[in-house]
């Protein structure tokens, strides 16, 4: 963020840019800070030719013992923090740390100008994941810039969701009753084989932007001009300056049809062709992954499901019974005494004729009902007219005893 999220903490405080050899001693002077506090602590691989920094990303998972952003502040020696949302401590938390009480002197690209501000800040992100493979996930999504951008473009070229959570296969096979992205694997190395990427030229490193537009597009999944963003993403990543460089690059090695020879030539692709490779790449994706069986298991109970709403919904049911009245009860009593597992096996006519069974059934149960509330109600006027006369039976005697009360009074007076 460079320091954007404490513009209302700090207002007098500035957030300079940071050359590549502060902000490697940045790194190596706030990374002891922060192990003794979880088992994972690293900061993903920077993005080639960056000529500076906004901040600092540290990536961290379980903690040693009970961590809080309150304690990461402390170890860290910032001076301001902004926690995560997140209700279990997880998530991105953004602390301000003076850069003098990290590195002293100050360069003198850090030091401030006189009346503009008064102190010079850095800002450290600490990113808390919630166990190793979601931060290895992480760590290895966020490295190298743009790349994991970069990368999720070209799995989506060929059907595919590539991201922090993992690989996932777009099946609308599976729609409307599950969601259309099927994981495959939650581990992100486990997935370059799979791409035809080596992980051991990734983690060797890339010096320039170009060396990592190489090794994503040695994938066997690349096509040459074939990657593009979504008409609704095109704004949002206008910033992005090494995937626009990688879009650029791309393009520029389509070469026209009448080149020489041997040189990549974009492909030119229908609709009808660009759905055969998608289906043609999921088939390889579950085989490749063991999450074939798994898969079909899903789309045969969402086809029955389907195939169960359109023949077993209150609009039918209402239809068959002749009215909107009883269609709940008689819904609820089929699921009861047959259970959906068989409803879903019956043909139309057969679920049909069940249908108006327990409608009949149901119909005798309102009946039996109504009486029962009938002879209640007529059960309860004979008791209110017995308790009325029982009532004037009280009165009467009240007043015989007050009568007698004051005779004998009189008698008394008398005497």
């Amino acid at each position: 963020m460079g320091g954007k999220a404490f513009l209302s903490h700090l207002p007098d405080a500035t957030f300079p840019r940071l050359p590549p050899l502060l902000y490697a001693s940045l790194k190596s002077s706030l990374l002891p800070r922060l192990t003794p506090l979880f088992q994972y602590v690293d900061i993903p691989h920077e993005a080639p030719e960056k000529e500076d920094h906004g901040d600092i990303d540290f990536i961290v998972a379980c903690p040693h013992t009970a961590v809080g952003h309150e304690e990461i502040k402390s170890a860290l020696g910032a001076v301001a923090c902004i926690p995560s949302a997140q209700p279990d401590g997880g998530g991105s938390h953004n602390f301000a740390l003076r850069l003098a009480d990290v590195v002293t002197p100050l360069p003198t690209d850090a030091v401030p100008v006189p009346g503009e501000t008064t102190e010079v800040y850095v800002q450290v992100d600490v990113n808390i994941r919630k166990d190793e493979k979601d931060w290895e996930n992480v760590m290895i999504f966020h490295s190298y810039g743009d790349l994991g951008m970069i990368m999720g473009r070209l799995a989506a070229s060929v059907g595919l969701h590539w991201g922090e959570l993992g690989l996932k296969v777009t099946s609308q096979a599976l729609v409307p009753t599950y969601s259309p992205y099927f994981l495959l694997s939650t581990s992100i190395p486990d997935t370059f084989p799979f791409f035809g990427l080596s992980m051991e030229r990734w983690k060797a490193g890339f010096e320039t932007q170009q060396e990592a537009f190489e090794w994503v597009t040695s994938s066997r999944f690349y096509v040459f001009g074939q990657i593009s963003d979504k008409a609704s993403r095109v704004k949002s990543r206008a910033n992005r300056g090494m995937y626009q460089a990688f879009l650029q690059w791309s393009d520029s090695r389509v070469i026209p049809a009448a080149a020489n020879e041997g040189q990549p030539q974009e492909k030119e692709e229908t609709e009808d062709s660009r759905e055969a490779v998608k289906e043609s790449v999921r088939g390889e994706a579950l085989a490749f992954f063991g999450k074939r069986e798994d898969h079909d298991a899903l789309v045969q109970a969402n086809e029955k499901r389907v195939r169960l709403k359109a023949i077993w919904n209150g609009r039918k049911v209402g239809e068959w019974i002749g009215g909107n009245r009883l269609v709940g009860r008689v819904m609820a009593l089929m699921r009861q005494t047959m259970g959906e597992e068989k409803i879903g096996q019956m043909t139309e006519e057969e679920l049909k004729q069940h249908v108006l069974q327990a409608n009949e059934t149901v119909e005798l149960q309102v009946a039996e009902e109504r009486q029962a509330r009938e002879e209640a109600e007529e059960a309860e006027e004979e008791l209110k007219r017995h308790v009325l006369q029982a009532n004037e039976t009280v009165d009467l005697q009240i007043a015989e005893e007050r009568q007698a009360r004051e005779e004998g009074g009189e008698d008394v007076d008398g005497t």
